[in-house]
């Protein structure tokens, strides 16, 4: 166990130090900043109903699911590939740690120091809503649980497979592919054009935002998905990245077996 969080100690370390991660947020950070969180309604959050002020908080965590993840699998998608570029990986197999150990250790790792910087970024934007009296004091509680509830899954699923998938392909070839994923299985109608969006296997947050957040304020539209749905949404997401995990173990596994 002190072996598991010593790999996920140091990955979690490596990947804050990156100067590249920093400079990618700051300028998505921004972006969101300025772009989406400045023309705020005229009315003041205070007044919203109860049920008006959760639906405020899944729209942002949902609008901020839509580049966030693309710059996470794109900047995650080289850690387990560097430790084979760098031979690292055949200094670990000489050590008592498994591959289990390592899998997970470096999975954490990445998805804490991913989501690190966006929780603070949140809880800052949070704030300064309260702080400005565009929101009660318990919206704070609210946009925590939608951060939980719709970025999380979205990140633990783009992670997964961004460690897993260059290691059979190239790395660039990889970060292009999930790229034009992205916006074609979550984003696309599926009425226009053949797309994952509107399935079980959409990761961008939409079934919880509809079915836990009751979607967009003062929508005309009945909503398409329930609790349940997005109840089921998550389960299915959290099988797909448990059956990464496996994969990615016994991959390395057998490629430890031929060296």
């Amino acid at each position: 166990m002190s072996r598991f969080f010593g790999v996920l100690r140091h990955e979690f370390n490596m990947s804050l130090r990156r100067p590249g991660m920093w400079f990618a947020y700051g300028l998505l950070f921004l972006f969101y900043s300025v772009a989406v969180m400045y023309p705020v309604p005229e009315e003041k959050v205070t007044i919203l109903t109860d049920k008006q002020i959760w639906q405020y908080a899944g729209q942002m965590a949902f609008t901020f699911n839509l580049f966030l993840p693309v710059m996470v699998g794109i900047l995650s998608a080289d850690r387990l590939q560097r430790d084979f570029r760098m031979g690292v990986r055949e200094l670990q197999e000489s050590t008592p740690l498994s591959i289990l150990e390592y899998t997970l250790g470096k999975y954490l790792g990445v998805l804490l120091a991913s989501l690190t910087p966006v929780l603070i970024w949140l809880w800052l934007i949070t704030c300064l809503f309260i702080a400005f009296g565009n929101a009660p004091i318990d919206f704070f509680f609210t946009m925590t649980l939608a951060f939980f509830a719709i970025m999380v899954p979205t990140f633990a699923f783009v992670i997964a497979f961004s460690l897993a998938c260059p290691l059979i392909m190239p790395l660039r070839v990889y970060q292009i592919l999930f790229t034009g994923y992205w916006f074609w299985g979550n984003y696309i109608n599926p009425e226009m054009f053949p797309t994952l969006n509107g399935t079980l296997l959409t990761v961008s947050g939409m079934y919880v935002y509809q079915g836990y957040f009751l979607g967009f304020i003062n929508a005309t539209e009945p909503l398409t998905y329930s609790a349940s749905d997005a109840t089921l949404n998550l389960i299915v997401l959290g099988l797909c990245i448990a059956a990464v995990m496996v994969v990615l173990n016994y991959y390395l596994q057998w490629q430890s077996r031929r060296a």
